[in-house]
Parts: structure tokens; C-alpha cells; sequence
């Protein structure tokens, strides 16, 4: 390990960053994205034919957590995706207020054009799931409805 010599300077800016990053009620979340690139640059650095090697000698569960982690990163940017896309097509006044009519077609539910091809899905994504209703077995449903040619229109 390497030894990393840090002046006064250096170590009053860290605090000061800590603090400023900590002034954000998310800040764990930035911060823990930040580290994960950190780490994720460092072990793409890695010779590909010693990790190779590593992963061959009975550690395939790192390949499994990697796998994991990429799954669930993918989830959180497909959901930050939606949701800043979703802000940005909302129509609002000049203060900023959407208007009755917006609100009312704002409210309106999305239901499936085929009801028993929906169950069927739901059911498909419950046997999968332990907790169900969630995010993740309503995904799988829904993912599972429009592969089997389910649409949706709003009620």
C-alpha cells in the first residue's frame, strides 16, 4: 500500500468538500456513485489476463456480484431516466404550476388493453418474486405483458 503524504492544505480541502457534498440531503447517494466509479476505473485498469486468471481459481463470485451490481445500476438509471424525462414533458404556467387539465390527465392510470394477458404476466412475474406488489415483480410484468404484445391506454 502506498504511503500518501497530505498537507494541512490538502486535508483542509477534503473536509471542505466532505462538508459541502454532506450540505445535500443525497449526498450518500452522490457520494457512493463517485466511489463506485473510483473503483470501477481502478479495476478496469487491471491486466485483463490476471483477472482472468483470478476469476478461473474459483472466484466466479465476484463475476456473480458484478453481474448483480450492474443489474441494479441498471434499474436506477433507467427509473433516474424516466422520472427526468417525465419532468421535463410536463407543460407548466409561468409560476411553475401545471393547470386543472394537466392535472387531470396527470392522474389518469395506465391500464392493459388485455386484461387476462396482464394476469397472466403478473402471475408469471409472482411465481419470481418473493415480494410482490414491488417495483421489481411490477417491472417484470410489466416487461413480460409487452414482450407478449400488451399495450396500455390511460383511464
Amino acid at each position: 500500500m502506498k504511503t500518501i503524504k497530505l498537507t494541512e492544505t490538502d486535508l483542509s480541502r477534503i473536509v471542505m468538500k466532505v462538508l459541502r457534498e454532506q450540505e445535500s440531503p443525497n449526498y450518500m447517494f452522490f457520494s457512493n456513485l463517485e466511489q463506485m466509479k473510483r473503483q470501477c476505473e481502478l479495476l478496469l485498469e487491471l491486466d485483463p489476463h490476471t483477472v482472468d486468471e483470478i476469476l478461473m481459481n474459483g472466484h466466479d463470485w465476484a463475476d456473480d456480484h458484478i453481474s448483480t451490481a450492474k443489474e441494479n445500476i441498471d434499474q436506477v438509471f433507467d427509473f433516474m431516466m424516466n422520472e427526468t424525462k417525465r419532468g421535463e414533458l410536463q407543460p407548466h404556467d409561468e409560476m411553475g404550476m401545471m393547470s386543472e387539465a394537466e392535472m387531470t390527465e396527470k392522474q389518469k392510470k395506465n391500464t392493459p388493453t388485455n386484461p387476462s394477458l396482464w394476469q397472466k404476466s403478473l402471475s408469471w412475474a409472482k411465481s419470481r418474486y418473493k415480494v410482490c406488489p414491488s417495483a421489481y415483480c411490477n417491472g417484470a410484468a410489466a416487461k413480460h405483458y409487452k414482450s407478449l404484445g400488451g399495450k396500455w391506454k390511460k383511464k
